[in-house]
């Protein structure tokens, strides 16, 4: 069963104390892609593949670094271009010739959105095109950019609950046209990596390793090394083998696969530094609960520790 919503996300309709916020996206969902030789050119395509793998991997764009190249209706600077990734796709023989590599099907939503601009609603309408393909794909690579790659990878890892196929996040620091880029790399190894019988999870595949999604954060806008899971180790790396770290795969999952898009976007998250003015966050709170605040999260010092002088505040 699936608790799945109506509509997708970054905007929020009005709601009513007992309402949960209605998100939209600009993009709409992809819908069935399994037989994509029956889908219009524009929604999925078939990567060309000469491989005896059995295997099969969707695709799914949203946009972001990697996808950019000259823009002719932007005086041909550097933008995210519709239909760039898949004429890419198409043109690696790494994908198209090497029999080891899984079939691909790759969907790129129109218009493609940019990761600042992504919000819950544009989380669901993914974790529903991965709930309607679910059962004719063994994996999925989820394209986008990486500003809010951890959050979206993050979310997705507890909408879809008992997954027992891998999902993994990629993007890059520099765009798959340009000569020296780091797209190639990260691109062909999430598709390796979704294609694994090892992986039953959400992960980001970043630079040489493989997190969990609930565990990554970004810790670098300049640096090919974007991304890292400071207090759990990664679940693989890279260098001229794959070392796996075994021990910290999910085991496969005990229940029917379901996805839950339903989110409660009323709350607010607070960052505690030495020194704050304790009566401007009491009137932010008060201020707050006049929209039905639902939830605060502190984020404090250490393991959580809290200025106990501030007894006010406290109470």
């Amino acid at each position: 069963t699936s608790s799945s919503s109506s509509s997708s996300s970054s905007s929020s309709a009005p709601s009513t104390s007992d309402d949960i916020p209605v998100h939209t996206s600009v993009s709409h969902d992809a819908g069935p892609l399994w037989d994509a030789e029956e889908c219009p050119d524009d929604v999925a395509t078939i990567i060309p593949h000469r491989g005896s793998c059995r295997k099969r991997v969707l695709v799914l764009c949203t946009g972001g670094t990697l996808t950019m190249s000259n823009d002719p209706s932007q005086g041909n600077s550097l933008a995210p271009v519709q239909g760039a990734l898949t004429s890419y796709l198409s043109n690696m023989v790494e994908l198209t010739e090497d029999p080891e590599m899984p079939e691909i099907v790759s969907h790129e939503y129109v218009p493609l959105i940019d990761s600042s601009d992504m919000g819950p609603g544009d989380w669901a309408m993914i974790a529903r095109d991965i709930e309607t393909n679910y059962y004719h794909f063994d994996g999925f690579v989820v394209l986008m950019g990486t500003d809010t790659m951890a959050y979206a990878a993050s979310a997705l890892s507890f909408m879809l609950q008992n997954l027992s196929k891998p999902v993994v996040f990629t993007g890059s620091q520099i765009p798959l046209r340009e000569p020296y880029n780091d797209a190639r790399k990260n691109l062909i190894m999430a598709i390796i990596f979704a294609s694994s019988d090892s992986v039953s999870e959400v992960t980001i595949f970043f630079h040489d390793r493989l997190i969990r999604a609930c565990r990554a954060t970004k810790v670098n806008t300049s640096k090919l090394l974007a991304f890292d899971s400071p207090n759990l180790d990664p679940l693989a790396e890279i260098g001229i083998n794959i070392e796996e770290n075994e021990h910290l795969f999910r085991p496969p999952p005990r229940g029917a696969f379901r996805v839950s898009t339903s989110m409660d976007t009323r709350l607010i998250t607070l960052r505690l530094v030495p020194g704050f003015d304790d009566a401007c966050i009491k009137q932010m709170i008060h201020a707050a609960r006049e929209t039905h605040l639902k939830g605060l999260v502190l984020q404090l010092y250490g393991t959580g520790n809290m200025p106990s002088l501030k007894d006010d505040l406290v109470h």
